[in-house]
């Protein structure tokens, strides 16, 4: 078992704009609760624009896609074990409510709780050394097998949001699917749509964002200031960024 030091370095907000690198705690688990140390954590542009705009009162320390290594185990947990690699979700719906029947996961009262801290109000908590996950949102942690890395383990909040789009769109192999908008949730609905064998026409500002779109599997691309937008894959009026 791996030594917990009693303090760590984290990223705290401050306020908008202020960002500083910290000594804080590292955060006590209860005995249904379980300490992971941060391997890697992904950077959401949701945070982004929190810590930009002050969205929130300060101090917080962000960071939901998480990957890392159980540190530490309460003693009344059973399903998971120290040294096990892991893969975090910060929201969890209990899929019991009327919402979740509904499959309207994000008005699930439980979802809209956050339930991994690293300390302050819980937010997440990835930009630090070490996270508290609460039993709530144990069901949302996945076990990274031993051929994927920290950093891969860290895409699976991202991609199971686009899986649960995807899924509810009810799409047949061979559909015409445009994804407007080449960023980083845009290409992960170009891929897993093109892995599914939809016929993804993918559109953006910025043409290396398209030519990435290409070699993610989009049948067609189009620039978005492209007077000529209702583009489809097979018409010879098409204008792909090349």
């Amino acid at each position: 078992m791996e030594k917990i030091p009693r303090t760590m370095r984290a990223v705290v907000y401050r306020g908008a704009n202020n960002l500083r690198l910290e000594t804080v705690p590292v955060p006590r688990i209860g005995p249904d609760e379980l300490l992971v140390r941060v391997a890697a954590c992904g950077v959401c542009p949701t945070d982004i624009k929190k810590i930009q705009s002050g969205a929130l009162p300060p101090p917080r320390i962000f960071g939901h896609e998480t990957a890392g290594v159980i540190a530490l185990a309460g003693e009344r947990v059973r399903k998971f074990r120290v040294g096990e690699r892991v893969a975090l979700h910060h929201h969890v719906p209990c899929r019991d409510c009327h919402a979740c029947r509904h499959r309207a996961f994000a008005q699930c009262a439980q979802y809209k709780r956050t339930g991994i801290t690293a300390g302050f109000e819980p937010a997440g908590g990835g930009y630090a050394e070490y996270v508290r996950v609460m039993p709530f949102v144990f069901p949302g942690i996945v076990r990274i097998p031993s051929r994927n890395s920290f950093e891969e383990g860290a895409m699976l909040e991202p991609v199971n949001t686009v899986l649960k789009a995807i899924n509810r769109l009810a799409l047949l192999p061979g559909d015409h699917v445009l994804v407007t908008g080449q960023g980083p949730i845009g290409l992960l609905f170009t891929r897993l749509l093109s892995l599914q064998r939809m016929k993804v026409i993918a559109s953006d500002l910025l043409p290396p964002r398209l030519r990435m779109a290409r070699q993610y599997g989009a049948v067609s691309v189009v620039h978005g200031a492209d007077k000529h937008f209702a583009v489809c894959s097979h018409s010879p009026r098409r204008r792909d960024v090349r």
